[in-house]
Order: C-alpha cells, then sequence, then structure tokens
C-alpha cells in the first residue's frame, strides 16, 4: 500500500519541481533485512555507547533521497515475498512457495537493472551508505537465490508424487541447485565483497552445505537411475561418489562439508546428514551383495568426469516485476501566497491582542 504513494509522490516532484518544497529536512531511516545486529563502535569520548558497548544493534541507515526510501521499500517487498515462500515451503505447499520466489527474485532483477541503475547512475551515493539489499550487486546475487529456491520446491514436488520418481530428473535438477548456490556465493564475492563481509557468516556456511549436499544428491539419484537401468557397475561407483562427497573438510579453505555439528544455528542439519550417510552405506552395502552374487557387472575403479552429469537443468524463471509511471497522477502542489502569509501573521496577531486585553 505504501509503494503507490511514494511513487506519486516522486512524480509529482518530477513534474512540479519548483513548488514540491519542504519545511524542513526529511530524513529517511532504515535497517537491512538481511544484516545481522552488530555491537556498535562508540565514537571517541562516548561514554555512554561505552557502558552499553556489549548490546548489539541493528545498523541504521540514512538518508534524505526520497529514491532512497523507495528502493528500499521494493527490496522489503521481496524479501517478504522470499519469508512468504519459506513459510509455504514449511507447511507443504511447495506450488505456493515457488511462486513466491519466483516473485521475490523479479522484484530483485528490477532492483538490479532498472531501479538502482536510474537512481544512482552517477555513482553519487557510495554503496557502503546503503543497506546491502539496496546494492546492485547483492540484487543479483539475492535473484539467483531465490531462483534456486524455487528449483529446490521442483525437487521436493517430483519427490512427493506417488509411485517411483524420475531419477534422472532429479539428477539434473539437484546439480543446478548445487551449481546456482555456487555462482550466487561467486557474484557475491566479485560483485559484493564488502556487503558480503557484513551479512551472517554462519548463512555462507549453510550454503557451503548445500553445495555439497546437493551435489552428493545428484550423484546418489544418478545412480539409483543407472541401477534402475541395468547399469549396476556404474550405479554402485556413482553410489560411492556420493557418499565421498559427503566427507568434512579439514579447514575452511579445504574443499568438503563444513561440521554443522558444531555450528549454533545449524546443527539440526546433522540428524538429517547423519540419516543419509547411513542410507547410503546400507543401500551401498546392498547393491553391493546384489552384484557380486546376481548380477556380475563390473565396477569401475574411478567415476571419470565425463561418467557423471556435465551440467544441471535450471528451470525456474523470475516473475518480471515491473513500475509503471503509466495512470499514476501527480499530487496537486500549491504554495500559499504572499497576501495568504500576510493574513496569517495578521490574523495572529489580533488573537494575540485580544488575549492580552481580556
Amino acid at each position: 500500500e505504501y509503494l503507490p504513494l511514494i511513487q506519486q509522490i516522486l512524480i509529482t516532484c518530477k513534474f512540479q519541481p519548483e513548488t514540491a518544497r519542504l519545511d524542513e529536512m526529511l530524513v529517511f531511516e532504515w535497517c537491512s533485512g538481511i544484516e545481522p545486529e552488530t555491537t556498535p563502535v562508540p565514537a571517541p569520548g562516548d561514554k555512554k555507547k561505552k557502558k552499553s558497548s556489549s548490546k548489539k544493534e541493528r545498523k541504521v541507515y540514512k538518508a534524505e533521497a526520497l529514491m532512497y526510501d523507495m528502493v528500499m521499500t521494493i527490496a522489503t517487498i521481496a524479501l517478504g515475498r522470499g519469508w512468504a515462500g519459506c513459510d509455504s515451503s514449511a507447511a507443504g505447499d511447495f506450488k505456493v512457495a515457488s511462486q513466491n520466489f519466483c516473485k521475490a527474485a523479479g522484484i530483485m532483477e528490477y532492483m538490479e537493472k532498472e531501479a538502482l541503475p536510474q537512481w544512482n547512475a552517477r555513482g553519487s551515493v557510495p554503496m557502503e551508505s546503503l543497506p546491502s539489499e539496496a546494492t546492485v550487486g547483492v540484487c543479483k546475487g539475492l535473484k539467483l537465490l531465490f531462483l534456486t529456491q524455487a528449483q529446490q520446491m521442483a525437487v521436493a514436488t517430483v519427490l512427493i508424487k506417488p509411485g517411483t520418481p524420475n531419477y534422472g530428473l532429479l539428477a539434473k535438477l539437484c546439480l543446478s541447485v548445487s551449481e546456482k548456490i555456487d555462482e550466487f556465493v561467486s557474484v557475491m564475492r566479485k560483485e559484493a565483497f564488502k556487503q558480503m563481509a557484513k551479512m551472517d557468516k554462519e548463512f555462507f556456511t549453510l550454503l557451503t552445505f548445500q553445495i555439497y549436499y546437493q551435489r552428493s544428491l545428484s550423484l546418489y539419484f544418478q545412480a539409483r537411475q543407472n541401477w534402475d537401468d541395468g547399469n549396476y557397475g556404474m550405479g554402485i561407483a556413482l553410489l560411492s561418489e556420493a557418499a565421498q562427497e559427503l566427507t568434512f573438510r579439514t579447514n575452511t579453505n579445504s574443499a568438503g562439508l563444513p561440521d554443522v555439528s558444531k555450528t549454533t544455528t545449524l546443527h539440526t542439519l546433522d540428524k538429517d546428514l547423519k540419516d543419509f550417510q547411513t542410507h547410503l552405506k546400507k543401500l551401498l552395502k546392498y547393491w553391493e551383495d546384489d552384484n557380486s552374487s546376481v548380477y556380475f557387472d563390473r565396477v569401475p575403479p574411478k567415476v571419470t568426469a565425463q561418467d557423471k552429469l556435465q551440467k544441471g537443468h535450471f528451470i525456474s524463471k523470475v516473475s518480471p516485476f515491473t513500475m509503471s509511471d503509466e495512470g499514476v497522477d501527480p499530487l496537486p502542489l500549491v504554495l500559499p501566497n504572499h497576501g495568504a502569509l500576510q493574513r496569517s501573521d495578521s490574523d495572529l496577531a489580533r488573537q494575540l491582542e485580544k488575549k492580552l486585553n481580556m
């Protein structure tokens, strides 16, 4: 409801700049929806701040531009759509969740390609002075991330269908999820590194976990497809490779899964991971026993790059978001004339004289 109003004010200022004046400075204040609370750094000599320095607060970003208020409103709508998608996903309504994620991606694409470039075409507004979601690089990244979440809803939709799922399709969908998350991280590092540093580090730990987990799922589904097609040896090799993808990394710079059991906000994923690892181990043993006693198919000693899927299949698309000035009428602005000001002063003087002579 607020967005059309701020748009109308902007159009009014555009068509009536000589009358669009304020009596005093107007400052808009926003907190980022993707930056966590931090401990404020007190200014030198600020004793009050030093006493409460342990309390975490959200950073407030201030600006006078009407466009700042508008782009932050649009960004907030996008994040709201993302949260709505998460709620629908948790409720099992994957279709509605996917729609919300695609709409959020469309809004972020509009921010990236139209709203932000138009506002800051000359680069006069430093990106460091804005909330992270009001920067081009972050919007580009979040568009990818929301689309990836929509893709995961497609995976869930295939899995809940009755009967044997299409393992080949699932393998391609999961691989594309891993690829897109990797692309998101790459975009953030290249185009929004300063904003990336402001965001929750555990969020990126989760993304690293997802990259390897989704890659493992892709290999798992590819193995199931090979087994069903009668390629028993290759199925066993791919299943073993899927288990290898779930190996923990030795340090933060090495390849492999991060240990989520040691992360406060992500430790709940540890049970799901262990359940999947146990399933892989049992299935691998079952297949190896069947192959050694029934099928006698040769198991490749190594899975080559050519044996794996070369590329995932990404099906999620943005739901376009636009804002048009067509049909939006400017507000009639009229400045009081000089006579009106004089009349007001005279009225005030008479009222004051009457009060003093009572």
